[in-house]
């Protein structure tokens, strides 16, 4: 046992502490107890004590530190914890600081009274290789919490507060504020803005309670308002307490893209609809009150682009509609689907062969979607080839994915598309929107954790598609 007073000097030093130093009591007071601790240990102890003082009832508080003997060095450290109390004498001659406390008197009169001292007491003593360990994590923790581009806040609950204890380097560029600003200041007066204060109280009690957040948030930086995705990890320090850990990643300009997108893309397309088909329209009736040939021949052709341009135009829709559905991928039989997609299309294109070598089931993770992205890649080889094409469709395991080959004979993709979509290509040969459909292949198995590749060989045209399997069924 010792005792610390105000300025954190030991005043008292029992016999079973020195001995932990390899010392006696005599060389320890009056000595600064920073001066036993490995070197970054003591801001931890001296915060435990100070927040003993700072009790307005009797507290204690454990800390973590590293006894580094009388001579210093990290060499020599032994990992302990030790609990320091509020110091229960009232003056000098009180004698219940423990054995001894008569000595404490004499390291100062300044503190004779004792005023300010904490009694603190070593818990147990920690293993070499828990020491080294706790420290091993420290260290990485320390690393990860300097580096991360994130903004991370380390805060603990004071009443219903947040009230910020560190931030790192992240916090200070995403939000603007310097760090010893807002440390021992409310999370939430800095970065919350007032409409959105009942869910910043609601996501604090959550941490007050020991349960994580997790959310798309608005928060106020020194530039204004911006959008994060906002993780909240709450963790105990044994003391009593509760802290925890808010983590913001700036989405903002990804959020902002996708809008501007959705809203595009929904205008043009229905504009484009609508205006296509009074051109088509007007068309038809161009070819039907016409006896010259070339009017009509001009008539056709402005027809047959219109037609194009409003199948471009639901090739988009279908598209919007797949990338826009958010729901979480499920499993479906890769067999099934294959099926499907094969047999709705055999009155279609009557003069076409479908050549099929299928596993009896094949279940895989990507749900729906994968009916629209297999019909792509079939419409492609029916499409885009002569009528007597033939298709061949061919899917089995291969031990953690399963893989889906589309293979046709016809004269295959043009190198200005699948060069953009499966390779390294700029994306800027879409006018014609023939290659929107390998696209939304593309986008689908990707979403999902697959890859999709493309080959030609042979006078055969192939699109794989490669998927993870169940867990079942690996």
């Amino acid at each position: 046992m010792f005792v610390l007073d105000a300025a954190g000097v030991v005043v008292h030093a029992g016999a079973g502490f020195a001995a932990h130093l390899g010392t006696d009591t005599a060389a320890l007071r009056g000595r600064p107890f920073s001066d036993f601790l490995a070197d970054g240990d003591w801001p931890e102890v001296r915060e435990a004590a100070a927040a003993v003082r700072a009790a307005s009832g009797w507290e204690s508080r454990r800390c973590r530190c590293r006894l580094s003997g009388v001579g210093g060095g990290a060499a020599e450290a032994v990992g302990v914890e030790i609990e320091f109390a509020p110091y229960p004498g009232d003056g000098a001659g009180s004698g219940r600081a423990g054995s001894g406390s008569g000595d404490a008197n004499r390291a100062g009169d300044s503190d004779a009274t004792g005023a300010g001292r904490v009694v603190g007491a070593v818990c147990r003593e920690l293993s070499e290789p828990a020491a080294a360990r706790l420290h091993t994590e420290r260290d990485r923790f320390d690393h990860l919490f300097d580096l991360v581009d994130d903004a991370v806040i380390e805060f603990e609950i004071v009443g219903v507060e947040p009230i910020i204890r560190s931030v790192n380097p992240g916090f200070e560029a995403v939000f603007g504020y310097d760090a010893a600003e807002v440390r021992g200041e409310s999370l939430n007066d800095f970065i919350v803005p007032p409409n959105a204060d009942d869910e910043a109280v609601d996501f604090d009690q959550r941490t007050a309670d020991g349960k994580a957040n997790h959310a798309i948030v608005t928060r106020q930086t020194a530039w204004g308002r911006r959008e994060f995705l906002y993780r909240g990890i709450p963790y105990s320090r044994g003391d009593g307490r509760q802290y925890g850990f808010s983590i913001y990643s700036d989405i903002t300009s990804q959020r902002r893209a996708r809008e501007h997108l959705q809203v595009l893309q929904r205008v043009l397309r229905h504009n484009l609809r609508n205006e296509m088909n009074v051109v088509l329209g007007m068309a038809e009736e161009i070819r039907e009150a016409t006896a010259d040939p070339r009017v009509d021949h001009a008539a056709a052709r402005i027809a047959d682009h219109t037609e194009t341009l409003l199948r471009v135009s639901e090739k988009a829709r279908t598209a919007a509609a797949v990338l826009d559905d958010q729901r979480p991928d499920e499993v479906v039989d890769a067999t099934a689907t294959v099926h499907a997609v094969v047999e709705s299309r055999r009155t279609r294109y009557p003069a076409a062969t479908f050549d099929l070598d299928l596993p009896p089931s094949l279940p895989v993770s990507v749900g729906p979607k994968l009916a629209q992205a297999l019909a792509n890649v079939v419409e492609n080889a029916l499409e885009h080839t002569s009528e007597d094409v033939t298709v061949r469709i061919e899917a089995k395991r291969c031990e953690n994915d399963a893989t889906i080959r589309v293979s046709d004979d016809g004269d295959g993709i043009p190198e200005i598309e699948w060069a953009a979509v499966f390779g390294d290509e700029d994306i800027t040969q879409l006018s014609h929107g023939s290659g929107l459909g390998l696209w939304v292949v593309k986008w689908v198995v990707e979403s999902a954790g697959g890859r999709v590749d493309y080959d030609r060989r042979d006078g055969w045209s192939t699109v794989r598609l490669t998927l993870p399997l169940t867990d079942g069924s690996r």
